[in-house]
């Protein structure tokens, strides 16, 4: 059990690490952290900025995009060195690239009623077609029993 900070949409609180893999975090918080949302967990000079995936009581489940490296979590002096660098790196790329998931759901949307009107009309062109290959034999015999043809 490490002791770390979790920052959330609603503020920091205390949280404790309770389980550090390659790509997440197992973290015990009281803290408020939505399903989907991301979150950033500081301890000592280390950042990791992670999703929840899911969260039963306040056990929170994280999933981070970049690699964690546990040996740094782990030990304290390692974070400390890495104070200067890793923070202010991190603290500048989330700035500067803002994660909207409701653009993101937007976005979805819109591919989704796209590819819908594109098979649509598909499926009426394929119609069309079926239509005229089934009716031009009758009415050919029509036009000839009628002698226009």
């Amino acid at each position: 059990m490490l002791p770390a900070r979790m920052r959330s949409a609603s503020g920091w609180s205390d949280a404790c690490i309770l389980n550090v893999s390659k790509r997440g975090l197992l973290v015990f918080s009281p803290g408020t952290a939505e399903l989907g949302s991301f979150v950033e967990i500081r301890r000592g000079g280390q950042l990791v900025v992670a999703r929840v995936v899911w969260r039963k009581n306040q056990r929170i489940g994280l999933h981070s995009p970049d690699p964690v490296r546990v040996e740094d979590i782990i030990s304290t002096e390692a974070a400390a060195a890495a104070v200067q660098s890793t923070t202010a790196r991190f603290a500048d790329e989330r700035r500067r690239i803002p994660r909207n998931p409701d653009r993101s759901r937007q976005w979805a949307r819109t591919m989704e009623f796209v590819a819908v009107v594109l098979a649509g009309f598909a499926l009426a062109g394929a119609a069309v077609v079926t239509v005229e290959d089934a009716l031009a034999t009758p009415l050919a015999t029509v036009r000839v029993a009628l002698g226009s043809g």
